[in-house]
């Protein structure tokens, strides 16, 4: 074998060890972009301490993933500091029920309302008893603050109901003074 044989015996073996080590570099390269892209969405999902989740609504809003949270308890308030926060209205409460599949959390229906939004990601209403809500002690429901805009002492809130075996959401007044959990939305 002479020289030039040798050599480009060494080219070939040079060359492709230089592909093979540019395509693990790619590999890792996209990886790891990957995984900070999927870090960035956590982290813009979450903020002031409530994470957010998308579900592909018209209104382009994203609701909380569970009730307002404080101390890992959930936050009941008084309309007057809930009205403060980004609380949903009738209208977002309503695409809420209109734009995603409804079910219970888990099967013996005892731990909240689970909604699927279009693009598959979810959010879970917790059922949550509330004193002052009497028919609460006969079953599961559960209870948040709507932003309201008429003057009087009695406020909107959402909660569900079953009828003909189909979870509904209804709306119904209660006195602004009764705590009640918090759900907030915002703009995507």
């Amino acid at each position: 074998m002479d020289i030039t044989e040798k050599s480009k015996e060494y080219a070939k073996g040079k060359a492709f060890e230089a592909m093979t080590a540019a395509i693990e570099q790619a590999y890792a390269d996209g990886y790891n972009d990957g995984m900070q892209h999927r870090e960035n969405l956590i982290l813009e999902s979450i903020v002031d301490g409530v994470e957010y989740v998308d579900l592909d609504l018209e209104s382009g809003l994203l609701w909380s993933s569970t009730y307002l949270k404080k101390n890992d308890r959930y936050s009941l308030l008084p309309y007057i500091e809930a009205s403060k926060l980004h609380i949903p209205t009738k209208e977002n409460f309503d695409e809420l029920f209109r734009l995603c599949a409804i079910d219970y959390n888990n099967v013996n229906k005892s731990e909240g309302i689970r909604f699927t939004g279009r693009n598959g990601r979810t959010l879970i209403i917790p059922y949550l008893h509330v004193e002052e809500i009497k028919y609460d002690n006969y079953r599961l429901h559960f209870h948040f603050w709507l932003k309201d805009d008429e003057e009087n002492e009695n406020k909107n809130y959402a909660y569900n109901d079953v009828k003909d075996d189909n979870i509904v959401g209804n709306v119904a007044k209660i006195f602004m003074g009764y705590k009640l959990p918090v759900m907030l939305v915002k703009e995507r």
